[in-house]
């Protein structure tokens, strides 16, 4: 009876040392999410314009992996030049439309070092679109979210897991850009899918003007939707048949990217100075392919993993607007043209809404 009571005491001053000053509050609605989006990620969601100068890897061609035998490890690639030059090439417009929700947030506050400790559920989304350099013709926009819960402790430590999504799409400057013949024998729904893999990431912010994070993104048992199949694991199907069987257990289309952020008011007048880098790498670079003239497909388990590097410099002129300059060398900023490697400049603003509805605070 006196451990039980003795127990009991124990547990009221812990409890009280904890949560003492504790507050509770209820966010309907947050643009400025728990989990921020990674800086220097091409993907990241944002509403933003840019113009891109191409070093190399403007597009010039299409790709198509055809997957010819049901049941056997049979794809051939075969590519589709451009029959045109499109107007100002190495020259691009990119407009994304997007942005991070953060919904139903649940945030405690109490007297200790693990204050405050949020929870929600948070939805990500954008539209990527990209233009000629003339900003008159569409070369393909993609698709991209993510849905999931988020966590944050002590305004430090975040993470999410959810489900994320990729998918592209051709415009017109790609298509009339092809022959006639190549138009006829191009299966024009072919796109670049990962319809809905699973997203793991953790941020971490020692300090203020720090930031590092990791995600991982891999497709799971039940996702049927990855193209193009040169891509698939060994447990994926297309029709009822293994897409590719003689692939090792060990590959999963895994992509994983690292970053890390630095960011100070350097100009008290403005708002923050920001410094990024982003490094992905996609274990879809063991899948060996001819990336110019197109050929048979073959899997090397020893081959390293594609990787791709982006840095951005940005300031953010008030609390609307920020100016950012990005190099970029790795994949091609259309999903469609994975098989280019691009390098390239840009420069442009982003705009940056930061409202939170509230619905109880006490």
């Amino acid at each position: 009876m006196k451990k039980t009571a003795v127990t009991f005491v124990l547990f009221l001053i812990v409890s009280s040392t904890l949560f003492a000053s504790f507050q509770y509050q209820l966010d309907f609605l947050s643009f400025n999410p728990i989990h921020k989006e990674y800086f220097a990620d091409r993907s990241r969601p944002d509403l933003s314009i840019n113009y891109l100068f191409f070093f190399e890897g403007f597009p010039d061609r299409v790709l198509q992996d055809t997957y010819v035998d049901p049941g056997k490890p049979n794809h051939t690639v075969t590519v589709y030049p451009f029959e045109f030059d499109i107007p100002a090439k190495n020259k691009m417009v990119r407009l994304k439309l997007g942005e991070t929700l953060s919904l139903f947030r649940n945030t405690f506050t109490f007297d200790n070092w693990l204050s405050p400790i949020s929870f929600d559920f948070s939805m990500q989304g954008v539209l990527h679109f990209l233009f000629t350099g003339k900003f008159d013709d569409n070369i393909g926009y993609d698709g991209i979210f993510f849905y999931g819960a988020t966590l944050s402790v002590a305004d430090k430590v975040s993470m999410r897991i959810g489900m994320h999504h990729y998918c592209s799409h051709y415009g017109d400057a790609v298509l009339k850009n092809l022959s006639k013949q190549d138009l006829a024998n191009l299966w024009i729904t072919y796109k670049y899918v990962r319809m809905d893999t699973v997203a793991i990431g953790l941020s971490i912010e020692p300090v203020s003007w720090l930031r590092t994070y990791a995600e991982i993104n891999f497709p799971a048992p039940g996702i049927e939707s990855l193209r193009p199949d040169m891509f698939a694991p060994n447990w994926m199907t297309r029709d009822g048949h293994v897409i590719n069987p003689d692939y090792p257990d060990s590959y999963n289309a895994r992509i994983v990217n690292v970053g890390i952020e630095f960011s100070y008011p350097i100009f008290k007048k403005l708002g923050n100075t920001t410094l990024a880098y982003d490094l992905h790498m996609y274990e879809e670079g063991k899948v060996q392919y001819d990336k110019v003239e197109g050929g048979a497909v073959t899997f090397d388990e020893n081959a390293p993993w594609e990787l791709e590097h982006t840095v951005v410099l940005a300031q953010e002129i008030n609390d609307v607007i920020s100016i950012e300059v990005t190099y970029h060398n790795g994949r091609s900023p259309f999903n469609n043209m994975f098989f280019q490697h691009a390098s390239y400049l840009s420069v442009g603003a982003r705009f940056n809404p930061g409202s939170t509805v509230t619905l109880y605070k006490n």
